[in-house]
């Protein structure tokens, strides 16, 4: 007889967040990294990666908690534009 282990929706969701978080940490040391060479489109390209990478990461994260609230995020196109919403 033989049997396999089918891999249970916790387990792949902790391997998508500890991989999410992965993604993160490297994105982090390409920020710094880019931030250390002076060149400003390194920089914003450091800064979108790190971005999708925390987005990455949060979407891991909700995937755990399905029932816990959601609370609106900005737009990834809005995003590393360097232009900041005034209120009038």
């Amino acid at each position: 007889m033989v049997t396999t282990n089918t891999p249970t929706t916790t387990s792949t969701t902790d391997e998508q967040i500890r991989a999410a978080a992965c993604h993160m940490y490297d994105a982090e040391c390409a920020l710094h990294i880019a931030h250390q060479s002076h060149v400003d489109s390194w920089i914003m390209a450091a800064s979108l990666k790190l971005h999708e990478a925390i987005t990455e990461h949060l979407a891991a994260i909700a995937n755990q908690h399905p029932d816990a609230p959601r609370r609106a995020t900005p737009s990834t196109a809005e995003a590393g534009t360097g232009h900041r919403r005034t209120h009038r």
